[in-house]
């Protein structure tokens, strides 16, 4: 009769060491599942940021806004659930103009110039966001910088 209290004892003895345990090891899991989100989320801003540029630099100066935030919608449409919020910030800023670009015309030829996009993401953790705000999300800016890669074709009519 007296091993079974001492068997007893050390049995609660385990249940207690595990509640406090999962007391500390459950935080610390949330708080790393949190900070994976946000540097994915950045990663992802980062690149989709850089195509929104590279993409904006290969065409017609007009054309800029949309190409770029057609990249921006389907990196929305790619991460649908938690990261869904990419946003374009302004309009793409570009050191040459529709009307540079027709001034090349009718002979055509290259654009010098770049071509710079400003995207921003909102993250929502579970965790981590209590710790520093504790409201509205954390916004992540990514900017690039790509040069231009248009070329305005020749429309001219050659001489028979």
């Amino acid at each position: 009769m007296l091993i079974v209290p001492r068997v007893r004892k050390r049995r609660g003895q385990s249940i207690i060491e595990l509640a406090v345990g999962l007391i500390a090891l459950i935080p610390i899991v949330l708080v790393i599942f949190d900070l994976a989100v946000i540097v994915i989320a950045v990663q992802i801003n980062d690149s989709t940021c850089r195509e929104a540029a590279r993409v904006a630099a290969s065409g017609k100066p007009s054309d800029q806004q949309s190409r770029a935030q057609a990249v921006v919608n389907r990196a929305n449409a790619k991460t649908a659930g938690m990261l869904s919020n990419f946003q374009l910030i302004g309009t793409p800023t570009s050191t040459v103009t529709q009307a540079t670009a027709d001034a090349l015309a009718p002979y055509g030829g290259s654009l010098n110039g770049t071509v710079t996009v400003v995207t921003q993401v909102d993250v929502k953790p579970f965790v981590v966001q209590v710790v520093y705000n504790g409201s509205g999300p954390l916004q992540f800016r990514s900017q690039q910088t790509f040069p231009i890669t248009y070329v305005v074709p020749n429309t001219s009519v050659g001489v028979p």
